[in-house]
C-alpha cells in the first residue's frame, strides 16, 4: 500500500488539488484544471492513458470546463498524479478556494465575440486559482452578451460589450436595427434612430447587421458582474460596472472585490450572499472606492473605544481565514499603529497570535472577554 494510503488520507489537502472522494470506499476522482476549457492533443493523450491505467478508462467533463478521471483507487493516487504532472497536466481544485476559469473562445474563434478572452482567462487563473477564500470562488469570462460561459452565474463574471453610435448620413432607414434589437433599445423618432443607453445591453447586433454601417462602435469594454451563484441559494450576478475600457482597470476592480470578500466574507458564505448581507450598495461603494490601484483599497474597520482605535471582528471566522483577514488589515495600517482583533477561544486565538508574531509584529495584549479574546497588535514593520 502506498505511503498516501498507509497514513490516513488528508481529504482537505487532497481537495486543494482537486482529488475528491467518491461514494465507493477508498476510491477517488482526479479533477484536472483547464483554462477556458482548452487542452491540446498531447494532454488529451495523457489523460486517456492515465484513465485507462489507473481508472476505468472513463473521463467526465464538468459543467465548468474541467476534466475528471473517476474511479482511481487510493493506492494509485500518487502514481496517477505523478504521471499527470510529469506530462504537464495541472491538477484541479475543490473546496474553499479560487476555482478554474470558465471562458468562451472569444475573438480567437467566435464571430459573435466582441472581446478577447483567452489571455484574460490565463491572467485570472494565475491570480486566483487555488487562492484560499471563505467559500468557493468562481470566475466566468464571456466575449459578448451572448454569455455562453454564463458569467452571470459566477462570483465574478466578465462580459465583453460595445456601445453603438448612429450615423445619419449612412442610414437608409431600413429599420432592421429596430426589429433586431433584443431589448427594444432603438426606436425611430423624427426620422432619426435613437438608442436608449439605459436599455442597451451592448451586444452589438445593430452594428454587426447594419448593411450600410450606419451603426458603429462608439466604445467597447468589459462589463463586470459580481455575486453570481447557483446551488441551494441561487443568485444572479449584479452588474457592477459597464464597459470598463482597459484590462488593467478591470483586473484592479476584480482584485478589490476579492480582497473585500476575504475581509468580509464568512466561512461557507458565497460572495453574493456576503454582498446581500452587508448591502450591495454599501459593498460596491467600498469595492469601487476611488483609488489609484487595488493596493489602496482600505479594509473598513469598526470604530472602537479601545486603545487601538480600530477593531477587526473575527468572531466565528475559522482558521486560516481569520489570519488571512488579520494580515490584510495589518497591511493597511502604518508602522507603529495598532489594531484590536476579536478572536474565538481555541485555535483562532492561538494560531493568529503565533502567526502575527511570526510576521514580525508586536502583540501588546491578549485579554479574555465574554467567552472570546481581544488581541491588541502593533505593526512593527512596513511591507
Amino acid at each position: 500500500m502506498s505511503e498516501l494510503a498507509a497514513t490516513t488520507v488528508n481529504i482537505d489537502e487532497l481537495k486543494r488539488v482537486g482529488i475528491i472522494a467518491q461514494n465507493q470506499k477508498d476510491t477517488f476522482l482526479i479533477r484536472l484544471r483547464t483554462v477556458g476549457g482548452d487542452l491540446n492533443a498531447q494532454e488529451l493523450n495523457t489523460i486517456t492513458r492515465v484513465s485507462q491505467k489507473y481508472g476505468r478508462g472513463e473521463v467526465h467533463l464538468t459543467t465548468r470546463q474541467a476534466v475528471e478521471i473517476p474511479f482511481v483507487h487510493v493506492d494509485d493516487l500518487e502514481a496517477a498524479r505523478a504521471e499527470l504532472e510529469e506530462n504537464g497536466i495541472v491538477l484541479g481544485v475543490c473546496g474553499p478556494r479560487g476555482r478554474g476559469i470558465v471562458a468562451c473562445p472569444g475573438t480567437a474563434v467566435c464571430t459573435s465575440a466582441i472581446m478577447e478572452t483567452k489571455e484574460l482567462a490565463a491572467e485570472l487563473d494565475s491570480a486566483y486559482f487555488r487562492q484560499p477564500a471563505p467559500h468557493k470562488f468562481k470566475i466566468g469570462v464571456s466575449g459578448c452578451p451572448n454569455s455562453c460561459s454564463k458569467p452571470i452565474e459566477n462570483d465574478v463574471g466578465v462580459m465583453g460589450g460595445v456601445l453603438p453610435a448612429w450615423d445619419r448620413e449612412a442610414c437608409i432607414s431600413c429599420r432592421l436595427c429596430v426589429s433586431i434589437c433584443p431589448v427594444n433599445a432603438i426606436e425611430e423618432k423624427d426620422s432619426a434612430f435613437v438608442l436608449d443607453e439605459k436599455k442597451c445591453i451592448y451586444c452589438g447586433l445593430c452594428i454587426k447587421n447594419c448593411s450600410t454601417s450606419a451603426w458603429t462602435a462608439k466604445r467597447t469594454g468589459y462589463t463586470l458582474l459580481l455575486g453570481g451563484t447557483l446551488g441551494k441559494k441561487p443568485r444572479l450576478g449584479t452588474r457592477a460596472k459597464a464597459l470598463i475600457e482597459t484590462k488593467e482597470e478591470l483586473l484592479g476592480h476584480i482584485e478589490n472585490a476579492f480582497k473585500f470578500y476575504l475581509a468580509r466574507g464568512r466561512k461557507k458564505e458565497r460572495f453574493g450572499h456576503t454582498l446581500d448581507r452587508i448591502g450591495v450598495e454599501k459593498a460596491f461603494a467600498e469595492i469601487f472606492a476611488e483609488t489609484k490601484g487595488p493596493e489602496n483599497n482600505d479594509i473598513v474597520l469598526q470604530a472602537s473605544a479601545g486603545t487601538s482605535g480600530n477593531v477587526l471582528d473575527l468572531l466565528g471566522v475559522c482558521c486560516p481565514m481569520n489570519f488571512v483577514r488579520t494580515k490584510l488589515a495589518i497591511d493597511k495600517i502604518k508602522a507603529g499603529e495598532r489594531i484590536e482583533i476579536l478572536l474565538d477561544d481555541g485555535e483562532p486565538i492561538i494560531n493568529v497570535t503565533r502567526s502575527v508574531k511570526d510576521e514580525g509584529h508586536l502583540v501588546l495584549n491578549v485579554a479574555p472577554e465574554n467567552g472570546h479574546f481581544r488581541l491588541l497588535v502593533e505593526r512593527r514593520k512596513n511591507t
